[in-house]
């Protein structure tokens, strides 16, 4: 193989080659493997000195730039502008063309024990999108229950613009999450669908730009959304790990103490935990 990485006959990169081109470049060791996730293409971790890299197997088609920009972005981080720029150009393309390809199936359930995200999905549809032209709206439904790993994020919803579908965490069907507030997180996902474009001058999808930000911020309970977030934020991590609907604390504690707004990263909006 290459400095750049390439094989000796220009083969697409495997695992191990990864692995030697990022050891290189890192001078630590690393663990690469291919994942099938189309939507999160690269994952990092850090453990006990050795990177532990998921990608997608598309990146065993990666030219020299976007190898150059992988390691440059993982030694520096968001530091490292230029290799983010060519790294996520390059990422937004292919993913772009996967969503040509046939998609895969995707089975979604609206219906949950206590909301209906059809229904409410309809009335959002209704009264916050009139003016929108839609060929066709995205089919929402309920993610995965599974219990969550991470003890400091959550993603209560996402727009995933491959398979354009929306899916909302099961953590919120439940009696004690207000049915506004999750007709909010549907509105958040929808308006992702609407605006989901790439930027004219530089190619890039926009996740949260000056457009989606001031529709957000018109929608009628987005300040009691962020209100209601900031309150219980912490209770819904605790209910995303234990893979059960969110519960509030029992109201009849007479000791209990006050419960913390503050989010365990610092100060967050709810935009932060929707994507």
């Amino acid at each position: 193989m290459d400095p750049a990485g390439t094989s000796a006959h220009g083969t697409p990169l495997g695992e191990d080659d990864w692995r030697a081109l990022l050891e290189r470049a890192l001078e630590a060791p690393v663990r690469v493997r291919y994942g099938r996730a189309r939507h999160q293409v690269v994952r990092v971790q850090r453990h006990r000195g050795t990177y532990l890299v998921s990608l997608a197997r598309f990146f065993s088609d990666a030219p020299p730039p976007v190898r150059q920009a992988l390691a440059t972005w993982m030694r520096s981080g968001r530091r490292a502008r230029k290799a983010c720029a060519t790294l996520d150009a390059w990422v937004d393309e292919r993913v772009r063309a996967l969503a040509h390809e046939k998609p895969a199936s995707v089975r979604l359930e609206p219906r949950g024990a206590h909301h209906d995200l059809a229904a409410l999905a309809q009335g959002v549809i209704a009264h916050h999108f009139a003016q929108d032209e839609v060929r066709a709206w995205p089919p929402v439904g309920w993610g995965r229950k599974s219990g969550s790993r991470s003890r400091r994020s959550l993603r209560l919803g996402s727009f995933d613009p491959v398979d354009r579908v929306v899916r909302l965490h099961p953590a919120l069907d439940s009696a004690d999450v207000p049915t506004w507030f999750v007709r909010y997180v549907l509105f958040h996902e929808l308006l992702h669908s609407v605006l989901d474009r790439p930027e004219r001058s530089k190619g890039r999808r926009v996740i949260h730009g000056p457009e989606f930000v001031a529709r957000e911020r018109a929608y009628p309970d987005f300040e009691r959304a962020i209100a209601w977030e900031r309150e219980h934020v912490l209770g819904l991590i605790r209910a995303a790990r234990a893979g059960k609907p969110f519960a509030l604390p029992h109201r009849h504690a007479k000791h209990a103490p006050k419960h913390s707004t503050h989010h365990p990263t610092g100060e967050r909006t709810v935009q932060g935990l929707l994507f």
